[in-house]
C-alpha cells in the first residue's frame, strides 16, 4: 500500500504547525521537536530540506526559528513532497529513460499504472497546505 514515509509526515506536522502561527512567530526545531516527539536530528534535517525548497525562511540567533515563506494557500502538497523526497513515481517503470522487461512484451499494467499516477499527481498538485492545516480535504475529493 502506498503511503507517506516518516519524514513526510514529520513536514506535514510542522509546516501545519507554522501555518498556525497568528503573526509569524518563529518556531525552533527543538520546540516543534518537543510539541510532536520528532527526533531532533531528523526534525533539522527535513527542515533543511523545506528551506531549500523554499517553503519556510529561517532566522539564526536565540530566538530565531522558522516559519513559512508563503502563505499556506499558496504551498501545494506537490511542493512539499518535492522539497522532502524529491521527485517521485507511483511505480519506477513511468520515470523517463527507466527500462522495464516487461515494456518488451507489452506490460498488462502500465496502462493503469499511469492513470493511478496522474490521479495521484492532480491531487497532489491541488492539495494545499491552507486544506491540510484546516482539515477542509474529504475523503470524495470534493
Amino acid at each position: 500500500m502506498f503511503r507517506f514515509s516518516k519524514d513526510m509526515e514529520y513536514a506535514l506536522i510542522s509546516l501545519v504547525e507554522m501555518s498556525r502561527q497568528v503573526d509569524e512567530t518563529l518556531l525552533s526545531a527543538r520546540e516543534l521537536s518537543r510539541r510532536h516527539t520528532i527526533p531532533y536530528k531528523l526534525l533539522s534535517l527535513i527542515l533543511q530540506k523545506l528551506r531549500g525548497g523554499g517553503l519556510i525562511l529561517s532566522e539564526m540567533g536565540p530566538h530565531g526559528g522558522y516559519r513559512l515563506a508563503r502563505k499556506p494557500d499558496s504551498i501545494r502538497l506537490k511542493q512539499i513532497i518535492k522539497a522532502v523526497r524529491g521527485d517521485e513515481r507511483i511505480a519506477d517503470c513511468l520515470a523517463v529513460n527507466r527500462y522495464c522487461a516487461q515494456d518488451e512484451c507489452g506490460c498488462l499494467i502500465k496502462p493503469f499504472i499511469r492513470v493511478f499516477q496522474d490521479k495521484w499527481i492532480d491531487f497532489v498538485e491541488n492539495i494545499t497546505l491552507d486544506e491540510i492545516s484546516t482539515s477542509e480535504v474529504r475523503a470524495d475529493g470534493e
